[in-house]
């Protein structure tokens, strides 16, 4: 797992001035059900949806955005989360350079690798890629890749156990262990590979936006530890966060917060710019309203 490893069905796109792309990961939408942690914030997902479809975003999903791994077909998602998907097709065009909807596949829709006919029946010309790279530089993947209990043979293993044993157990409220978001440690190891692949290969590649891990990562910095530096924090290990700062790496967190989501929006004018983002339920005037936040 030290070096980047080769990554299939790769989709290169040019950078054009003006483009906007809002990049999302880990919405794992599931069957309505307690197994189904994306059911809280579909409401705030569609809100963020459109707004980004009416400001002339591309809309990237970076992966396990179906729980493929506790649900045995697609079919119960889709009836469970039509209105999500009659959105996304509102970005989507048969012409692939043309869509403003670009999938990439997870662990947990690794499915879609070998069954693409299935989603396009929704999205007519869809093709779904492990990877995007922008200007061949800068590479988009899941981040399982850097998981070893996510890829390779061991994932089968974590697949039987969610598929079988805790998908029934979140359904009675116990949370899957088998994911980096609940391990800080297994987090720290995947961030930490991610970072080392972005700036340390042969490839040519100069940054990586993952997902996987449910943690946003800003320039390398967890948006806990982007807090504690707004906070100016006095903690043992706060001197050292601004040395860490890197913009060759970012992570857009994930759909499945507690009432939030986290996304990373990419601007291309005369630079490329990056806005770490979190939609949220906010009070106003006695009203819950969904609200925007830049968190960098």
């Amino acid at each position: 797992m030290g070096d980047l490893p080769e990554i299939e069905r790769v989709k290169h796109i040019t950078i054009t001035p003006g483009m906007k792309l809002i990049v999302m990961s880990d919405m794992h939408r599931g069957d309505g059900s307690g197994a189904d942690d994306f059911a809280q914030n579909s409401l705030i997902y569609r809100c963020a949806l459109e707004y980004y479809l009416e400001n002339g975003f591309t809309y990237v999903e970076l992966g396990d955005a179906e729980e493929l791994w506790e649900n045995d077909n697609f079919d119960q998602i889709y009836i469970t989360h039509t209105p999500v998907y009659e959105l996304l097709a509102k970005f989507h065009n048969p012409n692939p350079d043309q869509t403003r909807y670009l999938k990439v596949w997870g662990n947990h829709d690794l499915y879609w690798k070998d069954h693409q006919d299935i989603y396009q029946s929704l999205f007519p010309g869809i093709q779904i890629h492990e990877a995007i790279a922008l200007n061949d530089s800068i590479l988009m993947i899941h981040g399982h890749q850097a998981d070893p209990m996510c890829s390779g043979p061991v994932a089968a293993v974590s697949q039987f156990f969610v598929n079988h044993i805790w998908a029934d157990l979140q359904r009675g409220g116990i949370k899957d262990p088998t994911r980096a978001a609940t391990n800080p440690g297994l987090c720290n190891e995947v961030d930490e590979r991610l970072h080392k692949w972005a700036t340390s290969n042969d490839r040519g590649i100069a940054a990586i936006i993952a997902g996987h891990t449910h943690r946003a990562v800003f320039e390398n910095l967890s948006l806990t530890e982007m807090r504690l530096q707004a906070l100016r924090f006095k903690a043992e290990d706060s001197a050292h966060l601004p040395d860490r700062r890197d913009p060759r790496y970012y992570n857009t967190g994930s759909c499945v917060h507690p009432l939030s989501i986290t996304g990373l929006e990419i601007f291309f004018g005369g630079e490329i710019r990056f806005n770490l983002i979190e939609w949220l339920c906010a009070a106003a005037e006695n009203m819950l309203t969904v609200k925007r936040l830049a968190l960098q």
